[in-house]
């Protein structure tokens, strides 16, 4: 009786378990709950590991699974796995088929770590060089060994920040095309007009403040980007200063592009721009994987992505530029007008329907990047997010304070431009600060950035202390600057 008991009791479990696998898995027609491509007496169900959102996967399973190419081979449902970089070897080893969207930096590593196979479908090989360029602003678009491509971009993307034009003009500020533009006296205004985020809160103005550091060098990158703070009224997200610039709260503001596509859509005074030389130009990839069980379906449908399946990127939802600029010059079928555009702009070509993504996709063609290291970025990201929210955020209040008098001050001639720069020079300079570790006086130099990175992230009491040395001495250097600014104007 206790045998039969226990037989039926682990057969009950492992009914449970399958059931809550299903409902777990979310899966398409043709998938299983294991992550693993499948094929059903149906067709074949695609397994995409990828860091795209749900918008573009929906948008991506409408027009995909209705395609001439879905119907050659038989491809009838996708699976989205969205999971984080570190969990992609998991399931590429379950037998996913395509990886898809997360930057070049997460390709490479896939691929120095041998999950990625080279492409062999001679139609997408044959897009490289006319459709797709192999490289773009100094950056790569394909990955290659010798002959052998193994990941292709399938989109473009920036950083920068976005132009409100209206209220640039009733400010009187001149129009910023670089990082240093907004480090000036002009920006000195109040209330401030130029937005940026909290680094701790924000991955693309984390982004944007590692692109200002690599393109300047770590002194006088946070020399600028302290200025730049100055100049800044502070948003917790990315997203409100996005909304911030729409709404003409402020001027400008830091934003990764497809946010600035989103404002210049919603509002045709804003304008996004890439600062010439002193930004990167990213291709986010596509790659077939080592062990997918369809390798003939995945590369037709990375063809699909990047030919037909580029006008997804042309939803005003999704706001991406193509990495293939011939979409602009196609019609839009009623079928897309429908998935995309909500049955408008049929016939009509998707340069016609959106002339801002098109407009903003030449920009970059022309624009000049910088040689960017994400590796090197990576040894310094947590340090750098404390250290800026610790000095420039959670003190903003005394730095503006300090920088607009200085600035005031020197415009009503009462210090010298000598004056001015030594002052200048004062408040941008490094603070120093006790090491909670050793209790010495040093500065936040990129080797000490780096020591503690790893600390800082995961030792809440060191993070705590040294977050309360760096505002304590920030807001004590601010006032010393306020100080010397008075004795030298009398």
């Amino acid at each position: 009786m206790k045998r039969k008991f226990m037989a039926l009791f682990f057969i009950l479990v492992l009914g449970l378990s399958v059931v809550a696998s299903g409902c777990i898995s979310g899966s398409s027609s043709g998938s299983n709950s294991s992550g693993t491509a499948t094929q059903s007496s149906n067709g074949i169900t695609l397994v995409i590991v990828t860091r795209h959102d749900a918008t573009i996967q929906y948008k991506v399973k409408q027009t995909f699974l209705k395609s001439e190419i879905a119907k050659e081979y038989h491809i009838t449902g996708l699976k989205f796995i969205g999971v984080p970089e570190a969990l992609w070897p998991q399931y590429i080893k379950q037998g996913a088929d395509v990886g898809w969207g997360g930057g070049p930096t997460l390709f490479d590593d896939m691929y120095k770590m041998g999950y990625l196979v080279p492409i062999t479908n001679q139609k997408v090989l044959s897009l490289i060089g006319t459709k797709i360029p192999e490289s773009l602003a100094g950056m790569p678009m394909i990955r290659k060994n010798g002959t052998k491509v193994y990941w292709i971009a399938a989109a473009l993307s920036s950083f920068g920040f976005t132009v409100n034009k209206k209220e640039l003009q009733k400010w009187n500020l001149p129009f910023p095309n670089k990082w240093e533009d907004l480090a000036t006296p002009d920006w000195a205004v109040n209330p401030p007009q130029y937005g940026i985020a909290d680094p701790t809160r924000s991955t693309s103005n984390t982004r944007i403040y590692q692109i200002i550091l690599q393109a300047f060098g770590w002194d006088q990158g946070w020399r600028i980007m302290t200025l730049i703070a100055a100049n800044s009224k502070i948003y917790e997200a990315s997203d409100a200063v996005r909304d911030a610039v729409i709404n003409g709260e402020i001027a400008a503001g830091n934003t990764i592009d497809f946010y600035g596509y989103t404002a210049m859509k919603q509002n045709p005074n804003c304008v996004y721009v890439i600062p010439q030389g002193e930004s990167i130009i990213n291709g986010d990839p596509i790659a077939l994987l080592k062990y997918s069980k369809h390798p003939e379906a995945a590369q037709a449908f990375i063809y699909w992505v990047l030919t037909e399946g580029q006008a997804v990127w042309m939803s005003p939802d999704i706001n991406r530029l193509p990495i293939w600029g011939g979409i602009f010059n196609q019609t839009i079928t009623q079928e897309y007008s429908k998935v995309l555009f909500n049955g408008k702009f049929a016939g009509k070509t998707y340069g016609q329907a959106r002339p801002a993504l098109l407009k903003a996709y030449q920009i970059a063609l022309t624009s000049k990047g910088i040689p960017f290291n994400d590796n090197e970025a990576l040894k310094t990201v947590n340090s750098l997010q404390y250290y800026f929210k610790a000095t420039l955020i959670d003190v903003n209040g005394p730095l503006h304070q300090a920088w607009t008098a200085i600035v005031k001050a020197y415009k009503g001639g009462k210090i010298s431009e000598s004056q001015f720069k030594q002052l200048e020079n004062e408040l941008t300079a490094p603070i120093q600060f006790k090491d909670p570790l050793t209790g010495k006086t040093v500065t936040f130099t990129e080797d000490y950035a780096a020591k503690i990175n790893d600390k800082i992230s995961t030792d809440a009491s060191f993070q705590s202390q040294i977050m309360q040395e760096w505002r304590t001495a920030a807001q004590n250097k601010y006032n010393k600057v306020l100080s010397d600014l008075k004795s030298m104007s009398g």
